[in-house]
């Protein structure tokens, strides 16, 4: 069952998102958190959704950004805005579970490590991404114009010198991983790049922790049947630390 659900925050928007609750009353959320320039209702998402569901979890997608009333516009939000939306969700939540888990893809798992994640109970990564620092990225140009950067994937997504700024400095993965105190869970994507980084964060995470590799997905896990191993990857933690 569905139930679509408006967060307000303290500064007048509002989080829209969307509740998965299976049949019987469940004492554990899973609430995901999509990267940049996503949705909530990306394939991995609606149909993780779905997948824990059946399985008798709980979960909560919502937007971080969207053309909804009130909501936030990407070009308006820095990383650190996500965080804190983030703790808004999750403290929305926290009295209604006994468990809480908390699911970033991408740069979302940058906004979960930004995080309170003191409250919760586990953190998984789905091909998580890193710091810009160091790194050539041809297809972010900051454009004087408008006084933000352009990101430029097929259309062209105008992202803040705020969340530009705070992508460049954010630590790296061996300090960054340090704010976890829960169990801990890296999956990576066995055809993309950014296995090296997934393996910096489990190798320096101080907490009950695990490492898994979906061997043919690419950063989005298109690929046959990559989306269901993604989700049994995922469960088999959700499980394990919910007893």
């Amino acid at each position: 069952m569905e139930k679509f659900l408006k967060i307000k925050t303290p500064d007048k928007h509002l989080i829209y998102g969307t509740l998965e609750l299976p049949k019987k009353p469940s004492s554990t959320l899973v609430i995901f958190v999509h990267g940049l320039t996503g949705h909530s209702n990306e394939h991995i998402f609606y149909n993780g959704a779905r997948f824990f569901e059946k399985k008798g979890i709980a979960s909560f997608r919502f937007d971080l950004y969207t053309d909804a009333l009130h909501a936030r516009m990407l070009q308006d939000c820095s990383i650190s805005t996500h965080a804190q939306d983030l703790n808004i969700v999750i403290k929305y939540f926290r009295k209604k579970y006994k468990k809480i888990f908390v699911v970033g893809h991408s740069l979302g798992g940058i906004t979960i490590l930004l995080s309170d994640s003191s409250v919760i109970d586990g953190v998984i990564l789905w091909d998580g991404t890193y710091s810009l620092k160091g790194r050539n990225r041809t297809d972010l140009v900051y454009e004087k114009r408008i006084n933000a950067y352009l990101a430029t994937w097929g259309v062209q997504h105008v992202m803040s010198k705020e969340m530009y700024n705070e992508w460049m400095n954010f630590p790296r993965p061996k300090d960054a991983v340090k704010k976890i105190t829960k169990p801990f869970k890296v999956i990576v994507a066995g055809k993309g790049h950014l296995i090296k980084t997934g393996k910096e964060y489990y190798k320096y995470a101080e907490v009950p922790k695990e490492f898994s590799v979906i061997k043919s997905a690419y950063h989005t896990f298109d690929e046959g049947d990559t989306e269901k191993e993604l989700f049994n990857e995922t469960y088999s933690f959700v499980r394990k630390y919910s007893k």
